[in-house]
Protein backbone atom coordinates (compact mmCIF):
# COMPACT_ATOMS: atom_id res chain seq x y z
CA UNK A 1 0.00 0.00 0.00
CA UNK A 2 1.28 3.42 -0.59
CA UNK A 3 0.45 6.47 1.43
CA UNK A 4 0.73 9.92 0.16
CA UNK A 5 0.81 13.04 1.93
CA UNK A 6 0.66 16.35 1.11
CA UNK A 7 0.65 19.45 2.81
CA UNK A 8 0.31 23.24 0.97
CA UNK A 9 2.17 25.70 2.51
CA UNK A 10 1.12 29.01 0.48
CA UNK A 11 1.33 28.67 -3.21
CA UNK A 12 3.72 25.79 -2.60
CA UNK A 13 2.59 22.39 -2.66
CA UNK A 14 4.75 19.65 -0.73
CA UNK A 15 4.24 15.67 -1.39
CA UNK A 16 6.02 12.95 0.26
CA UNK A 17 4.99 8.91 -0.29
CA UNK A 18 5.98 5.95 1.62
CA UNK A 19 5.37 2.30 1.00
CA UNK A 20 3.62 0.70 3.98
CA UNK A 21 4.75 -3.05 5.02
CA UNK A 22 3.08 -5.38 6.60
CA UNK A 23 5.03 -7.18 9.52
CA UNK A 24 4.64 -10.22 8.06
CA UNK A 25 6.47 -9.27 4.59
CA UNK A 26 9.13 -7.81 6.92
CA UNK A 27 9.75 -10.88 8.51
CA UNK A 28 9.97 -13.07 5.33
CA UNK A 29 12.02 -10.29 4.00
CA UNK A 30 14.35 -10.67 6.76
CA UNK A 31 14.56 -14.50 6.75
CA UNK A 32 15.37 -14.13 3.14
CA UNK A 33 18.40 -11.79 3.06
CA UNK A 34 19.58 -14.60 6.70
CA UNK A 35 19.26 -17.00 4.46
CA UNK A 36 21.03 -15.53 1.54
CA UNK A 37 23.93 -14.28 4.00
CA UNK A 38 24.41 -17.93 5.42
CA UNK A 39 24.72 -19.80 2.04
CA UNK A 40 27.06 -17.26 0.98
CA UNK A 41 29.68 -18.42 4.24
CA UNK A 42 32.86 -20.05 2.48
CA UNK A 43 33.57 -23.31 3.50
CA UNK A 44 36.69 -24.48 6.12
CA UNK A 45 39.35 -25.95 4.45
CA UNK A 46 42.43 -27.66 5.63
CA UNK A 47 45.78 -28.67 3.71
CA UNK A 48 46.28 -32.48 3.72
CA UNK A 49 48.72 -34.56 2.29
CA UNK A 50 49.60 -38.21 1.32
CA UNK A 51 52.95 -38.30 2.47
CA UNK A 52 54.53 -37.37 6.41
CA UNK A 53 54.81 -33.92 7.17
CA UNK A 54 53.84 -31.34 9.60
CA UNK A 55 51.03 -29.47 7.86
CA UNK A 56 51.67 -26.22 10.35
CA UNK A 57 54.97 -26.41 10.15
CA UNK A 58 55.15 -26.07 5.95
CA UNK A 59 52.41 -23.92 6.41
CA UNK A 60 54.03 -21.21 8.41
CA UNK A 61 57.59 -21.78 6.54
CA UNK A 62 55.42 -21.33 2.76
CA UNK A 63 53.74 -18.16 4.88
CA UNK A 64 57.38 -16.26 6.07
CA UNK A 65 58.36 -16.75 2.35
CA UNK A 66 55.50 -15.95 0.40
CA UNK A 67 55.08 -12.91 2.32
CA UNK A 68 59.04 -11.90 2.10
CA UNK A 69 58.56 -12.28 -1.73
CA UNK A 70 55.81 -10.35 -1.57
CA UNK A 71 57.57 -7.30 -0.24
CA UNK A 72 60.34 -7.49 -2.54
CA UNK A 73 57.86 -7.65 -5.39
CA UNK A 74 55.49 -4.73 -4.76
CA UNK A 75 57.89 -2.40 -2.83
CA UNK A 76 56.04 0.89 -1.27
CA UNK A 77 58.48 3.25 -3.95
CA UNK A 78 58.78 6.86 -3.53
CA UNK A 79 54.70 7.35 -2.66
CA UNK A 80 51.68 7.83 -5.16
CA UNK A 81 51.60 9.87 -8.32
CA UNK A 82 50.59 13.46 -8.11
CA UNK A 83 49.54 14.84 -11.36
CA UNK A 84 49.25 18.41 -11.26
CA UNK A 85 48.19 20.20 -8.11
CA UNK A 86 45.10 18.08 -7.53
CA UNK A 87 45.40 14.37 -6.23
CA UNK A 88 43.11 11.94 -4.05
CA UNK A 89 45.48 10.13 -3.26
CA UNK A 90 47.47 10.54 0.39
CA UNK A 91 50.09 8.75 1.60
CA UNK A 92 48.06 6.51 3.90
CA UNK A 93 45.56 5.00 0.93
CA UNK A 94 49.07 4.64 -1.35
CA UNK A 95 50.15 2.08 1.29
CA UNK A 96 47.13 0.39 1.85
CA UNK A 97 46.80 -0.17 -1.81
CA UNK A 98 50.02 -2.03 -2.28
CA UNK A 99 49.78 -3.78 1.30
CA UNK A 100 46.50 -5.38 -0.43
CA UNK A 101 47.87 -6.37 -3.63
CA UNK A 102 50.89 -8.24 -1.19
CA UNK A 103 48.29 -10.11 0.60
CA UNK A 104 46.96 -11.59 -2.45
CA UNK A 105 50.11 -11.92 -3.55
CA UNK A 106 51.48 -13.68 -1.11
CA UNK A 107 48.26 -15.59 -0.38
CA UNK A 108 48.92 -17.23 -3.63
CA UNK A 109 52.33 -17.77 -3.49
CA UNK A 110 51.86 -20.08 0.05
CA UNK A 111 49.46 -22.24 -2.20
CA UNK A 112 51.86 -22.22 -4.75
CA UNK A 113 54.66 -23.18 -2.08
CA UNK A 114 52.28 -25.76 -0.21
CA UNK A 115 51.22 -27.61 -4.02
CA UNK A 116 54.76 -27.72 -4.46
CA UNK A 117 55.08 -29.66 -1.23
CA UNK A 118 52.50 -31.79 -1.72
CA UNK A 119 49.85 -30.69 -0.20
CA UNK A 120 46.11 -29.82 -1.59
CA UNK A 121 42.96 -27.79 0.46
CA UNK A 122 40.76 -30.45 1.49
CA UNK A 123 36.62 -29.34 2.83
CA UNK A 124 36.69 -29.90 6.36
CA UNK A 125 34.12 -32.52 7.13
CA UNK A 126 31.80 -31.37 9.81
CA UNK A 127 31.86 -33.17 13.31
Amino acid sequence: MVKVLCVCVGNIRRCRSSILVSPTLRRLSLAGLLLTAASCAPTPTRWESSGPGDAARDEAACQARADEKAVLQLPYGNGPPVYGTYSNWSMITWKQAIDDERYYLARALMRACMQEKGYRLVPVSPR
